[in-house]
């Protein structure tokens, strides 16, 4: 439990959002004086100043004026998968930081062109998930630090709008979770139905376009060559063999790919989710932790006995 801006909030309970983000820090030295705002200088209002100091003559030509630009800045230590907050994130980094440690993030939330700057504090550090694409080796937790109100509003109204999307998914799944339960065998039937149906579709669009392929095919042969029937459908034909082993042997490239990638997503996933089941069940109290059993236990025990 920790306090911020004097009410108390439960960093554990918070909603959380898992998201792809650009996220950058660097640590702060305690030894050294931080710059408030007031001591840095926005972009916008550095380009003003060589601006007018050009236009009263100062710099007469375009060198000067772009030698005298401020060089570029690049922040280190990129990150890639971000779950963040209202009281704070974590992240998978490469650098192994140590609890207590302060940092100063800049968070590009990209999906709603948001950009926010704060200070952390590092409440742990652990191996991050073995599943994870492109994992970093460190998975950080940190609090906020002194948010302001005008960006805890922003991060707010971004992370009620995933509440709503999150909110409206678990709802439809719930939903088609109980319908299948009720109904088992209409389900089944009619998602057999469905896949025959769109079965048929695909393959009745494939034909089509194989014959757009091999009519277009047969005319341009009979222009180019003044060939015969039989020798255009024998050069079409052969034509058309080229193209499907050229198509199969790039599939054949790219397919095993495409699985890795498949599979390591749904392990990624898969042990993301047991994480936070088994989180959760964890901060549950020992008369929950039964009363959940119990429910589960009685739940299929009457579905057993009076649905199936």
């Amino acid at each position: 439990m920790i306090k911020d801006n004097k009410n108390k909030l439960n960093r554990r309970m918070a909603f959380r959002v898992f998201q792809r983000a650009n996220l950058f820090y660097c640590k702060i030295d305690r030894n050294q004086d931080i710059q408030t705002q007031h001591d840095i200088k926005p972009m916008s209002s550095i380009l003003y100043s060589y601006q007018e100091v050009a236009k009263s003559g100062g710099m007469t030509d375009e060198l000067s004026f772009e030698a005298g630009l401020p060089d570029s800045e690049s922040l280190d230590n990129d990150t890639l998968n971000v779950n963040i907050s209202t009281s704070g994130l974590s992240f998978t980094c490469k650098e192994q930081l140590q609890a207590g440690d302060y940092l100063l993030t800049r968070i590009l939330l990209l999906a709603d062109m948001t950009n926010i700057t704060c200070c952390c504090k590092v409440v742990y550090c652990k191996p991050s998930n073995p599943y994870e694409n492109d994992r970093y080796p460190y998975l950080i937790g940190v609090r906020f630090v002194n948010l302001a109100i005008d960006d805890r509003k922003v991060l707010d109204g971004f992370l009620e709008k995933r509440r709503k999307q999150q909110f409206i998914r678990n709802g439809l799944l719930l939903l088609a979770a109980i319908i299948f339960l009720a109904v088992p065998d209409q389900v089944l039937d009619y998602l057999l139905t469905l896949a025959h149906y769109l079965l048929e579709v695909i393959l009745h669009l494939l034909h089509l376009l194989f014959e757009y392929v091999e009519s277009t095919l047969d005319h341009i042969v009979e222009h180019l060559f003044h060939t015969g029937l039989h020798q255009t459908q024998i050069i079409v034909f052969y034509t058309l063999v080229a193209f499907a082993t050229i198509l199969l042997y790039g599939l054949w490239l790219i397919l095993p790919s495409i699985c890795l990638r498949f599979s390591q997503a749904l392990r990624e996933h898969y042990s993301r989710k047991m994480a936070s089941l088994l989180y959760y069940w964890g901060e549950q109290t020992l008369q929950a932790k039964v009363g959940m059993v119990l429910l589960g236990v009685v739940s299929s025990i009457c579905y057993a006995y009076f649905g199936v």
